[in-house]
């Protein structure tokens, strides 16, 4: 008997340090999983707070090509800074070239200003403003506008606003005013 006993003594043993290498085994393969999440999620964060981007909270440079500074060329200038328009006597619409300077190409710029004409078509009448709304920089960073009135605006002083945003978030902004002319 006692050969008996201690063979099943040996097989216990055998079966004990088989379940304690199954745990030991499960524990460690536990403990691996752990990590590999622990693993992915440091990977996500760090991906969703650095990303490709060198700044993923905004941008925080300045442009340095860009620039804003509007006139009207073909105009000349009284001494208080106001661009003098004379009207074309006998014209329908008197026009004049206005340019923003932007400093690079392929900007949206957008014109706004304060004097409107009423424009009639089809006896449909509306107010018209005499810049255009929008334009892009050309390749020599300048936006062009042209400045149309009509006899009804003599006398008055459009005040011709234009802006745009940089890749930065930036608004640019500026303005002339236009004196419209007998």
């Amino acid at each position: 008997m006692m050969m008996s006993e201690k063979i099943e003594g040996d097989k216990r043993n055998l079966k004990r340090e088989k379940v304690l290498k199954k745990l030991k085994t499960k524990g460690e393969r536990r403990n691996m999983l752990k990590k590999m999440i622990k693993c992915i999620f440091i990977y996500t964060i760090s991906v969703i707070f650095i990303g490709c981007e060198s700044n993923v909270f905004g941008p925080s440079d300045e442009c340095t090509n860009c620039h804003l500074e509007i006139e009207a060329p073909n105009l000349p200038m009284d001494k208080n800074g106001v661009y003098q328009l004379d009207y074309n006597d006998g014209e329908i619409q008197t026009f004049t070239q206005l340019k923003a300077y932007i400093g690079y190409e392929m900007e949206y710029v957008e014109w706004v200003t304060n004097v409107t004409f009423e424009g009639c078509t089809w006896d449909y009448c509306e107010d018209v403003p005499v810049v255009n709304g929008s334009g892009y920089s050309s390749d020599d960073g300048y936006s062009y506008q042209m400045m149309g009135v009509m006899e009804e605006n003599i006398g008055q002083t459009a005040t011709i606003w234009v802006g745009y945003y940089d890749n930065y978030g930036t608004q640019w902004l500026d303005n002339i005013e236009v004196k419209i002319n007998e």
